[in-house]
């Protein structure tokens, strides 16, 4: 059950106020929240719409719908997040899109080196693919195959992938 009350708000008037009402607004604020996981579903949904003022996510989990109307009824009550935090949120999140990850690239020209039991291999890097020993390689991948005879990440085995657990140097 729900109070049916307006969220509280925090007194507009500058100074102190007093501990008897911080300590009733931090209780008001605790029974509310501590009310929520017995709402059924469709209660959740009001109280979304009067702490948020605009209706709930369409497919939004009964958890989902708890944490936010909690987090509502927190920032109505005290406050929400300082100007500098949500400056750096908007910041980090243009447009609602987010970053696609840089993909590792190679400049065409660029040369790897690989020792491999004793002999040192030179793999030239091309427009579309690689050159080793004078043939045209799709991937490093394959090149890595060519040389070892085992299936291989090319990143992996010319030293370009970090590595989560130790390569034998030398196969």
């Amino acid at each position: 059950m729900l109070p049916s009350a307006p969220p509280p708000r925090r007194s507009r008037r500058r100074g102190r106020s007093s501990a008897r009402s911080e300590q009733e607004l931090r209780n008001s604020v605790t029974a509310r929240v501590l009310a929520l996981p017995n709402c059924s579903y469709r209660e959740l949904g009001e109280q979304w719409r009067a702490v948020w003022r605009i209706d709930p996510p369409r497919k939004a989990s009964r958890e989902f719908l708890m944490r936010a109307v909690a987090y509502g009824i927190q920032v109505h009550a005290f406050g929400g997040l300082d100007a500098k935090t949500l400056q750096l949120l908007r910041k980090a999140n243009t447009n609602g899109a987010r970053p696609k990850p840089q993909r590792n690239r190679l400049s065409k020209g660029s040369k790897l080196f690989r020792e491999w039991h004793g002999e040192l291999h030179e793999v030239l890097v091309l427009d579309k693919g690689f050159a080793w020993r004078g043939e045209t390689y799709p991937s490093l991948s394959a090149i890595a195959r060519a040389i070892t005879g085992a299936h291989w990440n090319g990143w992996a085995f010319f030293g370009l992938k970090p590595r989560t657990k130790e390569v034998p140097a030398d196969g």
